[in-house]
């Protein structure tokens, strides 16, 4: 197996895991949109801003080159042609400050241009970032494997933050480990974990998912030592059509060997109340217990 040079490595954000790649040199610069889309709600108004002064300074700059190109100005500061490139790029003229020739005009009419399309894709990248669906929904610290109804069974559960439904709901679930074939080389083989349901017509609480640790299941027999060994890995991914936003959203989430628990169950969080209402105590949603508790 060739090893990696460690100084062409590169770290990557796949979802939730970080994955280091070699030989791989594309920059996330050359994907612009995708970039943004990506980026935080604080990195991107950081980029907006930043972005907004670097214009203003380089624009205030040509002014600033060019002697008698704005009126007004008070003994040629560079602020006062910066705050006048302020008010062209927003197309906003206070009336004090304007072009005093053909080359104030000709940067004027570039750095009206300018604003006017900065304006229009900044209104869409907001737009996309804001109508983008997503779904609010909270997953189980750990994952269980334990003795549940007389059978082993891998459980977890997960609830929907929002509380309002999410209908024909799915989930499916991909155990994802390292193995060593006959000839000695390193595969990551994925194997799908059956659950006992897949399907709901409505989200709209908590739902449990679980998987039978049978014969067929690539679960069976395996020990926590073994589940580290084999770097094994849990990746949950649950989707449905959101009614308020009358669009498909969908979550994923990874358990790793370390967050799997053996012979542990959750902490109950469902109460029937005197008058039949359902109760759901989620400040005890991660909360887990040892089967003999």
């Amino acid at each position: 197996m060739l090893k990696p040079n460690k100084k062409s490595l590169r770290t990557r954000q796949v979802g939730d895991t970080q994955v280091l790649t070699d030989g791989q040199h594309q920059s996330n610069f050359q994907d612009p949109y995708h970039l943004i889309l990506t980026l935080s709600w604080p990195k991107f108004f950081s980029v907006l801003i930043l972005g907004f002064i670097f214009l203003n300074i380089v624009f205030g700059t040509l002014y600033w080159m060019l002697p008698g190109s704005v009126s007004n100005v008070k003994d040629g500061a560079f602020l006062e042609f910066f705050f006048f490139s302020v008010e062209t790029l927003a197309t906003v003229g206070y009336g004090v400050m304007s072009p005093a020739n053909l080359s104030g005009h000709v940067v004027a009419t570039i750095e009206i241009l300018t604003g006017m399309v900065g304006v229009a894709v900044m209104t869409g990248l907001v737009f996309a970032r804001f109508s983008k669906p997503t779904a609010r929904i909270l997953f189980s610290n750990n994952a269980l494997i334990r003795d549940f109804e007389g059978r082993r069974v891998l459980m977890f559960r997960i609830a929907n933050e929002r509380h309002n439904r999410i209908v024909e709901a799915s989930a499916s679930v991909s155990l994802v480990r390292v193995e060593v074939n006959d000839q000695g080389e390193n595969f990551v083989r994925i194997y799908d974990l059956k659950l006992v349901r897949d399907r709901t017509p409505v989200f709209a609480m908590t739902w449990t998912l679980i998987h039978p640790i049978d014969e067929s299941s690539p679960l069976y027999n395996f020990s926590a030592t073994s589940l580290t060994a084999n770097r094994t890995r849990i990746t949950v991914s649950v989707g449905g059509h959101d009614e308020t936003i009358a669009a498909t959203v969908y979550a994923n989430h990874n358990y790793l060997a370390k967050d799997i628990m053996f012979d542990a169950h959750f902490v109950d969080i469902l109460t029937i109340l005197p008058n039949g209402d359902r109760a759901i105590n989620m400040t005890r949603f991660h909360e887990i217990e040892n089967v003999s508790n």
